[in-house]
């Protein structure tokens, strides 16, 4: 009896550190869903999607590809320069540099 008991206890245990394991996950998930609806909501800022496209271009930079901007308002691509992939950036004040 007293070992079905600890076998008992010691499933508690066990299930109880799981969810302990789990909760944080889905909070931290929970919070990141909230801060990029949150980011959506602040889009009037910086640059729009042509311009940094543009800049990008003017830049000698080509095949753009992956252009997303981030809740910091700075447009984020994967462009080619002479043949060669390059991480670039654009401001919101409409900088072009490299990552």
């Amino acid at each position: 009896m007293k070992l079905r008991l600890d076998l008992v206890v010691a499933a508690v245990l066990v299930a109880t550190a799981g969810s302990e394991l789990v909760a944080p996950d889905a909070f931290s998930a929970q919070q990141g869903l909230e801060q990029e609806q949150a980011c959506r909501a602040d889009d009037a800022q910086g640059t729009s999607r042509m311009e940094a496209t543009e800049r990008i271009l003017a830049y000698g930079y080509s095949e753009i590809s992956e252009l997303s901007r981030g809740c910091d308002n700075v447009w984020r691509a994967l462009a080619f320069a002479e043949g060669d992939p390059v991480n670039v950036l654009v401001t919101p004040r409409g900088d072009v540099l490299t990552e």
